[in-house]
């Protein structure tokens, strides 16, 4: 794999690029920028009005970067170093992103049908078997943020059913609950923790998230 200095050299100025940016909560803030090189292996980000505030952003926290590059994504990881202005964030470039650490790293906001579920067994007292359907909002190789009407009445050996976007077979997987709370009235967020994946449900995890990334990355990014 090249060098990080060799990739970002090759990179365009005002490159479309996806950065999930990290908060002071352990949150991520994901938006949209322009990539601007500087001294190697440095580079900043100028982003559209209100995009975020300084207060929620940890500095010197790692973050994933995604390039648009003549039609391919580049992923990096780079350490956020500071605000250099309104609207303008600098980082430190750190290493390109290997194939098989997308799954620790990648992450997208995708609007898709997910469907949870869970079949009790014949000897369950407490638990019983229930069906949820609701909207990802955001997918990655080792789990999935979903919005839904009610609150999943267990945690534990859910199967969830995630629609494809373009594609006819949908992912099926196992998820336990890491997280769910109430936003408003009659709508929860629930966060899955995948378990037990198979090598090939991962890849097409991994897949739907890059056409979702590459699909973003076309979308014109707007600087006013």
């Amino acid at each position: 794999m090249s060098g990080i200095h060799d990739i970002l050299a090759k990179l365009n100025d005002k490159a479309p690029t996806i950065v999930d940016l990290p908060g002071i909560r352990e949150e991520t803030i994901r938006c949209k920028a322009l990539f601007v090189k500087k001294e190697l292996p440095c580079l900043e980000l100028v982003f559209p009005p209100r995009s975020w505030e300084a207060a929620d952003l940890k500095i010197g926290a790692d973050c994933n970067l995604a390039v648009e590059h003549n039609g391919l994504t580049i992923n990096l990881i780079a350490r956020l170093d500071g605000v250099v202005r309104d609207r303008r964030l600098r980082f430190t470039a750190r290493e390109p992103v290997a194939p098989e650490s997308l799954r620790d790293y990648f992450r997208v906001s995708i609007n898709t049908p997910i469907e949870a579920s869970y079949i009790a067994g014949p000897k369950e007292i407490k638990n019983t078997t229930w069906k949820l359907t609701g909207t990802t909002l955001d997918l990655s190789g080792s789990g999935v943020l979903a919005l839904f009407t009610e609150k999943p009445p267990s945690h534990q050996r859910i199967q969830l059913v995630i629609t494809v976007p373009e594609e006819d077979t949908p992912i099926v997987c196992l998820a336990s609950v890491v997280r769910a709370y109430r936003i408003r009235k009659n709508r929860f967020q629930v966060a899955f923790h995948f378990e037990n994946l198979t090598p090939k449900t991962r890849d097409m995890l991994i897949a739907c998230c890059m056409q979702e990334q590459r699909r973003q990355l076309r979308e014109n990014v707007h600087i006013l």
